[in-house]
């Protein structure tokens, strides 16, 4: 059996997504991901994601984390 780990590395992308997050007092994967609603409705997404990633694209890469590691993996973890 693989280690879900290895399923799981966030892009540049998602994880400047989980440290913007994390500034907003997400400690967890699950808290990073209920905060990207409002990540989509604010001014910070060019500076958080750049021009080439959208809000959807790391909502898909973060669902493959909450899916391999749980929502309550913690986000210091992933961005060790």
């Amino acid at each position: 059996m693989s280690d879900p780990w290895d399923a799981f590395d966030p892009s540049t992308s998602a994880r400047n997504t989980l440290r913007w997050a994390q500034s907003l007092g997400a400690s967890t994967l699950g808290g990073a991901y209920d905060l990207l609603d409002q990540l989509e409705v604010s001014n910070d997404v060019p500076e958080v994601l750049g021009h080439d990633d959208t809000v959807d694209d790391v909502r898909e890469e973060l669902d493959l984390g909450l899916q391999t590691l749980g929502p309550d993996v913690l986000i210091t973890t992933v961005l060790e």
